[in-house]
């Protein structure tokens, strides 16, 4: 048998070939549904422990609906959470992950270009922007809690907070969970985090175990 070092140098200079395209396509599906997976799950999940249990646990009185604490604090909720699983790439270090971001990103941009306020249509140029940017950017939501969703549907139908906070949860809240996932993963590859992690335990292990009699 040849040296294994050979092999390894073999194997990792083998040419990417065409049939490698599927399997890149399948990784990039993959790493994009965890990132609406995270925008819409872990974004909410955050926010509602934050504001139920760890402000209570330090004395902070509620100021805001869990709505509007979610929505005001809408990027650090969305990209946090994003960060630590792009990080996961670590242990895979699929370098697609990094462009996942790109995804949300046009269809955010997408939207905001073409939103319309249903006004004239003599209206400026910058005054549809500074609306767009308003409907997908802004924060100032007056959003009260509900109880069920008829209650829900009923604050959507009467609300213009309600349509701009959906808004901003559907395409603004994955664009920042992209970015954040892209970044986790370009860190995650760049610093052999997954070795790094792995040699801690393994010391925390030793310490803990290894003093037992």
């Amino acid at each position: 048998m040849g040296d294994p070092s050979e092999e390894r140098i073999l194997f990792q200079s083998k040419p990417t070939g065409s049939a490698s395209v599927p399997r890149q396509i399948v990784r990039f599906v993959l790493h994009l549904a965890a990132v609406y997976v995270t925008a819409k799950f872990s974004t909410q999940f955050l926010a509602e422990w934050i504001q139920d249990t760890l402000l209570p646990a330090l004395q902070s009185p509620r100021s805001s609906s869990r709505f509007e604490f979610l929505l005001s604090h809408l990027f650090a909720f969305s990209f946090g959470p994003a960060v630590v699983v792009g990080l996961c790439n670590a242990r895979f270090r699929h370098k697609v992950a990094e462009f996942v971001w790109l995804v949300p990103a046009v269809i955010l941009a997408y939207k905001f270009f073409t939103y319309s306020t249903g006004t004239s249509v003599l209206q400026a140029e910058s005054w549809r922007a500074l609306s767009a940017f308003h409907q997908y950017f802004g924060g100032g939501f007056v959003v009260p809690d509900y109880r069920n969703w008829k209650q829900f549907w009923a604050m959507v139908a009467s609300n213009p907070d309600m349509t701009r906070a959906l808004d901003q949860l559907t395409f603004t809240g994955p664009f920042y969970a992209g970015v954040g996932y892209s970044v986790g993963a370009w860190i995650g590859r760049r610093t052999e985090l997954d070795r790094k992690i792995v040699e801690k335990v393994r010391r925390w292990e030793k310490w803990k175990f290894g003093r037992q009699p």
